[in-house]
């Protein structure tokens, strides 16, 4: 029987299986179902688990990325409650009132997923720090999470847009983690850590487009290839030499694309949070996004620079590469969806529109005057490594928001841990009727059913 051996398939290893998994999860989140979305969070998050069983320290990897069933099962709760309702439809006007707390739990569930993706909530919000579990592209795979959770938000912008007090938390979230993500990569040392939380920074801010209403899905989703794109592109781009900033002109194609494309992200954000008499949430949430537009504007000026020659035999490079055409494609994408805007009707007020602009412009010359010293030619100096050198403010900056940052994420713990340990007081009463025997735990569940149908009898 030796020649059945010869018919034996290979099994794929742990690399191959992963993507097997991770990319038509990937491409099941653009669908428009919730069952679909949920099987592609659950495919995405067993990627991350077989990934993180066959790296070399499983028992840390495994625990790291576990939080990914979370989301997952966020969104089959959402997809059970349509199964289990078939009225449940945002757009419908029978039933309203006896289907208003579904609705809540509808939006909050999706919410929840994509949020969770996004690092912006308090459970899941530093993993942008942490390298992937696969080993070939550990650096660059967290970034796929951010754009997981834009995928969520805007294929089922329906679901959560509809109900007032979610789409209203949503924005003070989306605000924050814009403000946080940026803090965090301005106070990274690390190029591909600072590009990773760019990514989570153009993701919030793409789906804080939605939030606010302020231009047409298609819009959103164009000005975000743009900006998320581009800091993706280059994430990548480290991974092989630093292919991006690989010559004067190439870093320079890259500085003005990345910032034409993160300004015009955030433009219409900014003028449609522009405060007015009537609006005093408003009135926190535009310089909270107007900080996170500067700071992501000078990291895009101040931080991609020429990266340092080690080849030691030089060899004739094509004159277009895929950079080129990376960075052209960002910067003529980003200026087309804005132009889209103002034609389906987006007409800000020219003051509005002229002060919106300020930031990325303060943010870009902050960068050119401050923050990095001086090279030969007027370009930052980079160091060893390609990344450049702050000088002493642009390093009591960075100083600054790395404190903030790790001050912020350490009382988001702390309230997290504080209303933990007081639901697991209020909630201890009910652990004590069962006594762990399988019959007693019977019999609490016929009792719950019964009160279950006789309190609608009562009312």
């Amino acid at each position: 029987m030796s020649w059945l051996r010869f018919l034996r398939i290979p099994r794929p290893g742990a690399t191959i299986t992963g993507m097997l998994l991770c990319i038509p999860g990937l491409a099941l989140l653009w669908w428009p179902s919730l069952w679909a979305a949920a099987l592609g969070i659950e495919l995405v998050a067993t990627a991350f688990w077989w990934w993180a069983r066959a790296a070399p320290d499983p028992s840390r990897e495994i625990p790291r990325w576990a939080w990914l069933r979370r989301p997952a099962a966020a969104l089959w709760l959402a997809a059970a409650l349509h199964a289990a309702v078939p009225g449940l439809s945002h757009q419908s006007a029978w039933f309203r009132q006896s289907l208003e707390l579904w609705r809540h739990v509808d939006a909050i569930a999706v919410v929840w997923a994509g949020l969770e993706l996004l690092a912006a909530l308090p459970l899941a919000r530093p993993f942008s720090d942490l390298p992937g579990p696969l080993l070939a592209i550990r650096p660059w795979l967290p970034a796929v999470l951010p754009a997981a959770g834009f995928a969520v938000l805007w294929r089922q912008a329906p679901h959560w847009t509809q109900v007032a007090e979610v789409r209203t938390g949503t924005e003070v979230l989306l605000v924050l983690t814009g403000v946080l993500a940026t803090l965090r990569a301005f106070g990274r040392r690390r190029w591909t850590a600072s590009l990773r939380w760019l990514v989570v920074s153009d993701c919030a801010m793409a789906v804080l487009l939605i939030t606010v209403g302020a231009v047409l899905p298609g819009v959103v989703l164009m000005l975000w290839l743009a900006a998320c794109g581009g800091h993706a592109f280059l994430l990548a781009g480290e991974l092989r030499g630093a292919a991006p900033r690989r010559g004067v002109a190439l870093s320079l194609m890259w500085r003005v694309s990345t910032f034409v494309s993160s300004a015009a992200l955030t433009w219409p954000a900014l003028v449609t949070l522009f405060p007015t008499s009537a609006e005093r949430l408003r009135t926190l949430d535009f310089p909270a996004a107007a900080i996170a537009t500067m700071l992501t504007a000078w990291i895009n000026v101040g931080r991609i620079v020429e990266a340092p020659e080690r080849r030691t035999l030089m060899r004739a490079d094509p004159v277009v590469t895929f950079s080129h055409l990376g960075a052209l494609l960002g910067l003529v994408v980003a200026p087309v969806a804005l132009l889209g805007a103002l034609v389906t009707g987006f007409h800000p007020p020219v003051l509005v529109a002229i002060v919106a602009m300020v930031p990325a412009l303060l943010g870009g010359a902050l960068a050119a005057e401050l923050a990095y010293e001086p090279g030969p030619h007027g370009a930052p100096r980079a160091a060893p490594d390609g990344v450049a050198q702050p000088a002493h403010a642009g390093t009591a900056l960075r100083q600054f928001a790395r404190i903030t940052f790790n001050v912020v994420v350490a009382l988001e713990r702390a309230v997290v841990s504080f209303f933990a340990r007081l639901a697991q007081a209020v909630t201890s009463p009910l652990r004590d009727l069962n006594s762990g025997d399988a019959q007693d735990f019977l019999l609490f569940l016929v009792g719950l059913s019964v009160l279950i149908l006789v309190l609608p009898l009562l009312r």
